[in-house]
């Protein structure tokens, strides 16, 4: 299947073409029950990972690193924590250039998630990486996709949040990344998502029942984490599913390329279709930073 671009003009078009079409190849899109889809070869063989890739501090390793600590947090919940909807809402990014509510509605992303409504929080991490110095383009993205799903306020907002921490987090350190997403945040977020974004909230709760307390629990899996599995094992409790794939993809944000050991890359379930997708949304990122 195709891949669905959008069609800007001149030199610049044609490069995000290339760009593109080279992420492409070789990957074929095929839905299967748990809404992933896999990289192939033509003749149906899988193909292995490719060897080198982008800086480990590059964004384009960042939103890599992001993606795959999705996966690597769904793996340790074991159970479904919204990490296929985080790479469905890429793919769309990847087709059709940003935000496009028709095409996430068309991928079943205009309904609940299967980890509650901490789990769309996942669906905004794209766009925080997308386009990490446009903050207001971030939040209004992030606040669309979930209200796409029928969120309640706090819920957006607590997306608006992630796509923010998201984005600061290629940036600067955790600490650095709450002060200045609670000073965006002071006269929209209720009490408790700004309490949530100190480095200092106290007790951790056990359970993401809601969307603040799956923010919290996955930004204290940052403290220290010198790596995805070490954020995601820093959190790991029952009843912590869509807070541990977003400890993952925001430690992935964070720590880039040198938080993806080999073990995780080779071992994770759909860790190249992650990949693949990563590739195609860092092209649309450079276009969007390029004007």
């Amino acid at each position: 299947m195709a891949v669905r671009t959008a069609q800007p003009g001149g030199a610049a078009g044609d490069r995000l073409q290339e760009r593109l079409a080279e992420a492409a190849q070789g990957v074929e899109r095929r839905h299967v029950p748990t809404g992933y889809r896999s990289r192939v070869s033509d003749d149906g063989e899988a193909l292995p990972l490719e060897s080198g890739g982008p800086p480990p501090d590059s964004l384009a390793a960042r939103i890599e690193a992001a993606f795959l600590g999705a996966l690597a947090g769904e793996r340790a919940a074991q159970a479904p924590s919204a990490a296929g909807d985080l790479l469905e809402v890429a793919d769309s990014i990847a087709s059709m250039g940003g935000f496009d509510a028709e095409d996430l509605r068309r991928r079943g992303l205009s309904g609940a998630s299967q980890a509650g409504p901490a789990g769309l929080l996942l669906r905004a991490v794209p766009f925080g990486l997308l386009s990490p110095l446009d903050r207001p383009r971030l939040r209004r993205d992030a606040y669309r996709v979930a209200t796409l799903a029928a969120a309640d306020e706090a819920t957006a907002i607590a997306a608006i949040a992630v796509a923010l921490v998201a984005a600061d987090l290629t940036r600067f350190d955790a600490v650095t990344t709450g002060v200045r997403v609670r000073q965006s945040l002071l006269e929209d977020a209720p009490l408790s998502l700004l309490e949530a974004l100190r480095a200092d909230g106290g007790p951790l709760p056990e359970r993401d029942d809601d969307a603040v307390a799956a923010l919290r629990i996955a930004l204290a899996g940052l403290s220290g984490a010198d790596g995805i599995n070490a954020a995601i094992a820093a959190v790991s409790l029952p009843g912590r599913r869509a807070a541990l794939s977003l400890a993952g993809a925001l430690a992935g944000a964070h720590l880039g390329g040198a938080g993806v050991d080999d073990t995780l890359r080779s071992s994770l379930p759909h860790a190249q279709r992650a990949s693949a997708i990563a590739v195609q949304v860092s092209a649309r990122a450079a276009e969007i930073e390029a004007g």
